[in-house]
């Protein structure tokens, strides 16, 4: 069997007294996997999730035929990781899996399914599966998490195997070895008593040793009856039927704690059990501030530019400077506005928006700063205006770059002198506002023309915020599509049917739209698909007419043409895909391979993803 590179890397890093962290800090963090689907718009959403993925770099290369999996996990070239789907064309990914375990290759392998599923769960993990993931929770977060957790519980188990076979059978050298990981191991003898426990175990429970040698393993874990008899029962079956058990519980200190436990044999004393636990609290915590702060703020995106977003209306909101939000039409700047002021100080006080563009300037002024009857024409009552409605709270000029100029030299006095004179009257008042600006224009551009004031712009622009395109930001479409999926869904009237979720299909349309109208205009169309829908699951079809037209079309099928030009022209709309060029051209995948052998054309070689 061929040994992973970085598996290696950070075995032979453990002999040198690093941990695993320390050893993934040392070398390439880049892992190649292989994926295992024969279905191409499966594998070009995964492909999507990966290269959007933060930590890990992903590497992935097709396996369309699962009975080359082994050939190539015998290969001299090293293989980190596969990602099995469960539904294969001719059989199940759970005979794929056994195949390889029984031919004794420890690769670690993630089985895909397209839903959920507790007992195929129980039933991937029996059959020597690392993890399990639905297609339906893929985001370029979940990926990334569920791939370092796999890969680091993998590297601490193979290091862990490789040092076991070398230890004395002294009880010192095991207590050096177990100490070295970054992994809780518990030792407990027939009788269920704690015999030994490492220091990693001490720093996850915050507890020390002495305290708990001798008592029963159950008085370590504070967690609900359930879960302990669940670990339970795992001590008395056989190794091969074990299962992964998940903890939660509070400790003492009010910390959270989300474990899962793994429990193996002695290897020296077979009556003797060992537990190890894996603290994914981190995960648990990350998934609960994700779902937390998506409703509230409606800025949903794990893309590094929706992170970097995120960073700075952290740091903006605990300063009152003005702020300059830039960004096309449809981005959500009014969405970063108001989440910065609910992340300030002054969340409790008024948030006051007006769209300066299309106001005339008398208007305008008279909005922004209040007037006073018999003003102006039509004046009659007096009018606060909106910089005194939003005293000690938070107001966006939207579309600033629309003001005309009279109005943009009474503004620029007012972000001077933090008072303002309605019209009409000649006694100023003192205002307590906080100003943030939004626009879709390069205000550089118009002071270069001479239609925005050079020094207003210097004003409002102490801090700024880019907010980029849909389009630079496409790994984010998937959850901002599912987020409106289940935000519409609760708007139907009872006895109406709920689109739950989205077609593999529709959503690498929707990936692939350029969206010129951006978060706005992928909210209008999962609005339309989910009216237009009537099943479960959004389909292509559902989809506006514009997203769906330029998916890429079949080539033309003229008898009379050059049938060399048309296969590589399907080939070329296929990415290099020739289950979907042969799709394209209406043929099956023998009738595609039959033509090109007739034609003398070479086949392509197998794509890397």
């Amino acid at each position: 069997m061929a040994a992973s590179s970085n598996c290696a890397a950070v075995i032979d890093a453990g002999r040198a007294g690093l941990t695993v962290q320390e050893a993934q800090a040392n070398m390439d963090w880049t892992w190649r996997a292989l994926v295992v689907d024969d279905d191409p718009l499966d594998v070009e959403l995964l492909r999507i999730h990966a290269q959007a993925m933060r930590g890990p770099h992903l590497v992935l290369e097709l396996c369309s035929d699962p009975d080359q999996l082994l050939p190539l996990l015998r290969a001299p070239v090293p293989v980190d990781l596969v990602l099995l789907d469960y539904r294969l064309a001719d059989r199940s990914g759970l005979d794929v899996l056994r195949s390889v375990r029984a031919a004794g290759i420890a690769v670690p392998i993630v089985l895909l399914t397209g839903h959920a599923d507790i007992d195929l769960a129980m039933q991937a993990m029996r059959a020597g599966a690392n993890d399990f993931l639905a297609k339906q929770e893929l985001a370029p977060m979940t990926l990334a998490r569920t791939v370092r957790y796999v890969m680091e519980k993998h590297l601490a188990e193979r290091r862990l195997e490789q040092t076991l076979h070398g230890l004395e059978r002294s009880r010192d050298d095991m207590a050096s070895m177990l100490d070295r990981l970054r992994l809780s191991a518990i030792l407990m003898n027939e009788r269920g008593e704690v015999i030994y426990v490492n220091h990693a175990t001490e720093r996850l429970m915050q507890f020390t040793a002495p305290d708990v040698l001798r008592v029963p393993w159950q008085s370590l874990y504070p967690a609900p009856p359930a879960m302990l008899a669940n670990l339970e029962a795992m001590l008395h079956r056989p190794a091969d039927e074990r299962e992964m058990v998940a903890l939660h519980f509070d400790l003492p200190s009010g910390e959270q704690r989300w474990l899962d436990v793994e429990v193996h044999d002695d290897p020296r004393e077979g009556r003797r059990k060992i537990l190890f636990c894996y603290d994914v609290s981190e995960v648990h915590d990350l998934r609960a501030e994700l779902a937390e702060r998506a409703p509230n703020s409606g800025l949903i995106g794990q893309s590094e530019a929706m992170l970097r977003v995120a960073n700075w209306i952290r740091d903006l909101a605990a300063v009152d400077s003005t702020v300059l939000i830039v960004g096309e039409t449809g981005t959500g700047k009014e969405l970063v506005a108001r989440a910065i002021h609910s992340a300030s100080p002054r969340r409790d006080k008024p948030f006051v928006a007006i769209n300066c563009a299309g106001l005339t300037e008398s208007l305008l002024a008279s909005q922004l700063f209040g007037h006073k009857r018999g003003a102006f024409t039509g004046a009659l009552s007096d009018q606060k205006g909106l910089f005194v409605a939003a005293d000690g709270g938070t107001i966006l000029l939207d579309e600033i770059g629309d003001i005309p100029p009279a109005v943009q030299t009474a503004l620029l006095r007012v972000l001077q002198e933090r008072e303002v004179t309605p019209l009409g009257e000649t006694t100023p008042r003192r205002i307590d506002v906080r100003v943030l600006a939004a626009t879709h224009q390069n205000l550089i551009a118009l002071v270069d023309k001479g239609q925005f004031r050079r020094d207003l712009l210097y004003r409002i622009r102490v801090a700024r915020i880019d907010i980029p395109p849909l389009r630079q930001r496409r790994s984010d479409i998937p959850l901002l599509v599912q987020y409106f999926v289940t935000q519409l869904g609760h708007r139907r009237s009872p006895g109406e049917p709920l689109a739950l979720r989205v077609s593999r299909a529709a959503m690498l349309a929707l990936c692939a739209h350029d969206w010129p109208g951006n978060v706005r205009e992928l909210r209008s169309a999962v609005e339309f698909a989910s009216i237009r829908c009537r099943r479960a699951v959004v389909q292509l079809e559902d989809l506006p007419p514009e997203v769906v037209e330029a998916q890429p079309k079949p080539a033309a099928a003229d008898a009379h043409g050059d049938e060399r030009t048309r296969i590589q022209q399907a080939l070329q709309s296929a990415h290099g895909n020739r289950t979907h060029a042969a799709a394209l051209l209406g043929w099956s995948r023998a009738t595609f391979y039959r033509r090109m052998t007739e034609l003398g054309m070479p086949a392509p070689p197998r794509r890397r993803i």
